[in-house]
C-alpha cells in the first residue's frame, strides 16, 4: 500500500514522541523539566506555594522548608531528574522565615521550628509575634505542610538545607556548642568544608557516612523540643537526615545526595 506524505508526517511525529518519552527515563541523567503540583496556602492576606516536585524511581523524600535556600532545591531537583524521587519545597520571596500577614504587618516565624506546639511558640516568641491568633494560624499551616509531605510513622524524610559560611558549621554539634546537647556522635574530617555535612538519627547510617569520610552528626534519643522536622520524624519513629551545604556548594550537596542515595537504597538503616 502506498503510504501518502500525511502519514509518513503522522508516524515520523509519533516516532520522535516515543523517543522523548525514551530519553526521560528517571534513571538515564536526563535534563528534562521538572513540572511541580502547585499547592496555594494562605496565611491571613499572605499566599505560600508548597511545590510538589516527583519523578518515579528511587523513594526518597527531599523537603526544603527555608526558601532562601535555593542551592539545597536545585540540588534535590537534580537528583529527582537523574534517579527518581519526590520534593516538596516552601516558596514565598520572604527568604528564610514564612509570615502571616494580616492588615498589612508581617508576623514571622521560621517553617523549621513549626512542627511542634512548644517549638513554634518559642520561634513566634523570638520575633516578637507570639499571640494565640498567630499561633493558631501557624499551626493549621504546618498540619497542611505536614499532609502535603505525607508525614506518618515511619516514613524516611531527607531535610536539604544550605548555610553561609561560618554560621552554621559540623562544629556546632560538638559538645559544649550550640547544638552538642542534640548528638551523642560526630565526625569531623578536616580535609572538608565545614559547611557541608549531615545530621542523622540512625546510628548505621552515621557510622556509613563516617566510613566515606563525610563530615556528620549523630542525634540523641529525645533531643530537645526546637519544634524542627527532625524531632518529628523521630518522634514518628522515622529515619530523618538532614544534609547541610554551603550557599553555591551545587556540585558538592549533588554529590552528597548521591552517595545518599546510594547508601539507603541498598540498606536498611534503623533508628536505634
Amino acid at each position: 500500500m502506498k503510504i501518502t506524505p500525511f502519514y509518513v508526517v503522522l508516524l515520523g511525529t509519533l516516532l520522535a514522541g516515543f523517543s522523548a518519552l525514551g530519553n526521560d527515563n528517571p534513571g538515564s541523567g536526563s535534563t528534562a523539566a521538572l513540572t511541580p503540583v502547585t499547592h496555594t496556602l494562605r496565611l491571613e492576606e499572605e499566599k505560600v506555594w508548597v511545590k510538589v516536585y516527583q519523578r518515579p524511581g528511587m523513594n526518597l523524600n527531599f523537603v526544603s522548608l527555608h526558601d532562601n535556600e535555593n542551592t539545597s532545591a536545585e540540588a534535590a531537583k537534580a537528583y529527582i531528574r537523574a534517579h527518581g524521587g519526590r520534593l516538596v519545597e516552601l516558596v514565598h520571596g520572604r527568604g528564610r522565615t514564612v509570615v502571616i500577614r494580616r492588615n498589612g504587618v508581617l508576623h514571622h516565624f521560621d517553617p523549621n521550628r513549626m512542627f511542634t506546639t512548644e517549638g513554634l511558640r518559642h520561634s513566634l516568641k523570638y520575633f516578637h509575634n507570639l499571640s494565640e491568633e498567630n499561633l493558631g494560624l501557624a499551626s493549621r499551616f504546618a498540619s497542611q505542610v505536614g499532609d502535603i509531605i505525607g508525614l506518618e510513622a515511619g516514613k524516611s524524610i531527607i531535610s536539604v538545607h544550605n548555610n553561609t559560611p561560618g554560621k552554621l558549621t559540623i562544629h556546632d554539634f560538638k559538645p559544649g556548642e550550640w547544638y552538642g546537647e542534640d548528638t551523642r556522635d560526630v565526625f569531623i574530617n578536616p580535609a572538608e568544608d565545614p559547611d557541608d555535612f549531615f545530621f542523622t538519627n540512625s546510628p548505621a547510617l552515621f557510622r556509613a557516612l563516617k566510613s566515606l569520610r563525610y563530615n556528620a552528626a549523630l542525634m540523641i534519643q529525645n533531643p530537645p523540643d526546637r519544634g524542627s522536622l527532625g524531632n518529628l520524624v523521630d518522634n514518628l519513629g522515622g529515619l530523618y537526615v538532614l544534609v547541610e551545604a554551603e550557599h553555591g556548594h551545587l556540585t558538592r550537596q549533588i554529590a552528597m545526595l548521591e552517595d545518599l542515595g546510594r547508601l539507603l537504597g541498598g540498606d536498611s538503616f534503623p533508628t536505634q
